[in-house]
């Protein structure tokens, strides 16, 4: 319980006989006088009260010190009525927060007797009797709307309801964007008194517990927070509402500062995110890994939709960007886009490479073609080789200057002692084409298919040495046995 001082009673003695007075003339006016009509009468019993209230409050407030916290200490009571979540800002790490802080608390120095005065509240401004300096402690700005007046009841109860838009630091995580939750904790408590003086705690009303913890949609509770007004923010919603009362303790000073802290933990809504960028690009991937099934390689298509499944994934990318958090580091659509680019550039070279390739063997396969037709036209005694002067012949139309005919013929490991064969004519054709510039290919794909050839070759080789190794090295066939002479 609450003290009281002795100028206390005194004041509340003098508005005891002030009330006893007015509410004599109360009953006075209450009877019907001849000559006046019932509004006359309602309006001169409401004077007759403003009167009362004017004349109560200033014997309340004779020695009242508003600067002195109510004898014994205060126990505040806070409760904050969330109307909405304004805006979620990740650049600057701060949520704006729209809604009534309400404060509750007793100052046994305001109280009356309802019964005497008729008089069930009296309203008084703050700076007529002593209110409590709580604030948030992580408060960047706060835009107060309007006036407001402190409701003080016969039992000495005060209460006010002040609508406020705060805006509030808020670290963040966002390393799981645009699946990011995200806990915003501040706290609120006085900024002078402490615990030996005012006492803050959560509102409690018919006996619920003040703690509150719910998952999944926002109750409808009348606790340490009032969520019965609260409007769905459109980017986040409300997942997790928590309140702790502890108190804090400082090297300044010997007592504790009790405080409220709140944990709102508020969840992004993916939908637009998702459909909006997650998914085109994982489609636009996907489009660019079909290109492989493009049964036309030598028609140049398949470059053309790998850039062009490149340059999509990009524009997707430089749109979302304008949405999406600056944070200086990747996130996970930062993550997907990478993915996507990194395949598509993947893409795009495997489509240059296996387009060159099949260009290349196609120009093979043509030139393998045209040897075989000169072969046998130069071969024209059908002996299945060239003559030495059949050959020469055959060497001038391929193109094989003399100078380089004895290196060319060394290189491929032909003597031309006994003609040139088929598959010597082949290789020489083989030879004096890679001599040549491509028309179709280019350098790099000349060097790999030669290097693939060369491979390919000595493969062969080995396989018929190991073959040869074999048959020679395998023990002769058993010879048949006949019947005995």
């Amino acid at each position: 319980m609450f003290a009281s001082t002795g100028g206390g009673r005194k004041g509340l003695a003098a508005g005891i006989l002030g009330c006893l007075l007015t509410g004599t003339l109360l009953l006075l006016l209450a009877v019907e006088l001849p000559g006046c009509d019932a509004q006359d009468q309602d309006l001169a019993a409401f004077q007759a009260l403003n009167r009362n209230k004017t004349l109560l409050a200033e014997q309340l407030l004779a020695s009242y010190k508003p600067f002195v916290p109510p004898p014994g200490g205060a126990q505040v009571a806070i409760q904050l009525a969330l109307y909405s979540i304004v805006e979620v800002s990740t650049a600057k790490q701060t949520i704006q927060i729209q809604g009534w802080w309400r404060h509750y608390w007793a100052d046994k120095r305001l109280i009356w007797d309802p019964a005497l005065c008729g008089i069930d509240a009296l309203v008084f401004s703050f700076d007529e009797i002593w209110t409590p300096d709580n604030m948030v402690y992580e408060i960047i700005e706060e835009i107060p709307s309007g006036v407001v007046a402190l409701t003080v009841y016969p039992s000495g109860s005060v209460f006010f309801s002040a609508p406020r838009v705060s805006t509030i630091r808020c670290k963040m995580d966002l390393d799981a964007f645009p699946y990011d939750t995200q806990q915003c904790d501040f706290t609120v408590g006085s900024m002078s008194y402490d615990a030996s003086l005012v006492d803050v705690v959560p509102r409690s009303v018919d006996g619920e517990s003040w703690f509150v913890e719910n998952e999944g949609q926002p109750p409808q509770m009348k606790t340490g927070i009032d969520l019965l007004q609260y409007k769905t923010n459109t980017e986040f919603s409300l997942w997790r509402v928590r309140i702790v009362s502890r108190n804090n303790y400082y090297s300044c000073c010997p007592f504790p500062y009790p405080v409220v802290t709140y944990e709102l933990v508020i969840e992004r809504q993916t939908t637009t995110f998702i459909t909006g960028i997650m998914v085109p690009i994982i489609v636009v991937t996907l489009v660019g890994f079909a290109v492989l099934l493009t049964p036309a390689p030598l028609s140049g298509a398949r470059p053309g939709i790998s850039v062009s499944v490149m340059f999509t994934t990009s524009a997707i990318y430089l749109v979302a960007a304008r949405k999406m958090p600056d944070l200086g580091r990747l996130t996970l659509v930062g993550r997907l886009y990478i993915v996507s680019l990194m395949s598509s550039l993947l893409m795009i070279f495997i489509s240059i490479l296996t387009t060159a390739i099949n260009l290349v063997m196609a120009e093979d396969n043509s030139n393998r073609a045209d040897l075989l037709t000169m072969f046998r036209h130069y071969d024209s005694d059908k002996s299945g080789s060239l003559e030495a002067d059949e050959a020469e012949k055959a060497l001038n139309a391929l193109g094989i200057a003399k100078g380089d005919r004895v290196d060319l013929m060394r290189a491929c490991g032909i003597t031309g002692k006994e003609g040139i064969t088929l598959d010597d004519w082949l290789s020489l054709g083989e030879a004096a084409r890679q001599l040549r510039p491509s028309t179709q290919g280019n350098i790099i794909i000349g060097a790999f298919l030669r290097w693939l050839n060369n491979r390919g070759r000595a493969r062969d080789k080995e396989s018929a040495k190991v073959s040869d190794d074999a048959a020679f090295n395998a023990p002769p066939p058993p010879s048949p046995k006949g019947p005995p002479p």
